[in-house]
């Protein structure tokens, strides 16, 4: 356990984690490493993130809903005649 003040940052306030607590959540990388806060009851609860992909860096902002509305297409597709058993 480690006591510490939260002090003015600005706008906001700021806590002062030593090395040695994120060392014991595996927060290696300050840069890269992104952490999760989560308020239970009067406890902040501090959990290194997962890690995402690079697939899943690549779409952080894409804006699925968005695109779908300014790409909508009422065109069919022709895929062919059936090879097989189709249901359709």
């Amino acid at each position: 356990m480690l006591l510490t003040k939260i002090k003015n940052w600005g706008n906001s306030q700021g806590l002062r984690i030593p090395k040695s607590i994120l060392k014991q959540i595996d927060v290696k990388n300050i840069a890269e490493d992104d952490v999760m806060l989560t308020v239970d009851g009067e406890k902040l609860i501090i959990e290194k993130a997962p890690k995402k992909s690079k697939l899943m860096q690549r779409f952080s902002n894409f804006d699925y809903e968005k695109y779908l509305k300014e790409n909508k297409s009422d065109r069919v597709v022709d895929k062919g005649k059936p090879v097989g058993r189709e249901l359709w």
